[in-house]
């Protein structure tokens, strides 16, 4: 027995961070819900234990394996934990910030400042 296609109930996409209904889509093109908009997924393993890249195509987003080949994209998130990266970057930008912070004051401390002069005789001949 066949039954009628409804519209919008053949292909509903599911955010891979919260499973909620997937209405937009990330930077790295894949679908997700508007909470996770700025959210970046993890790097991904294959069974083989390669890593897998992240494609785009018409049908959606899928995995590529070295190996194994294409990867479906709901099987490559059941055989690996979907972790938010995006929440991490930013306290690798304080302490890359911080680290800078205290090389410049260093540096401000050690040396002199020299203003040259576009005439100067020393630095141009």
């Amino acid at each position: 027995m066949r039954f009628r296609k409804v519209y919008g109930q053949s292909k509903i996409d599911s955010c891979p961070f919260c499973n909620k209904q997937a209405v937009t889509k990330s930077s790295q093109h894949i679908p997700v819900c508007i909470e996770h908009k700025n959210s970046i997924l993890n790097e991904f393993k294959c069974v083989c234990g390669e890593y897998l890249l992240l494609q785009t195509g018409k049908f959606g987003a899928y995995f590529r394996c070295i190996r194994c080949g294409n990867i479906n994209f709901s099987k490559a998130l059941e055989i690996n934990d979907v972790i938010d990266v995006s929440k991490e970057q930013p306290k690798l930008i304080k302490q890359q910030d911080s680290t800078l912070k205290k090389q410049s004051q260093d540096k401000r401390t050690n040396g002199k400042e020299e203003i040259v002069m576009p005439g100067d005789p020393r630095y141009f001949s």
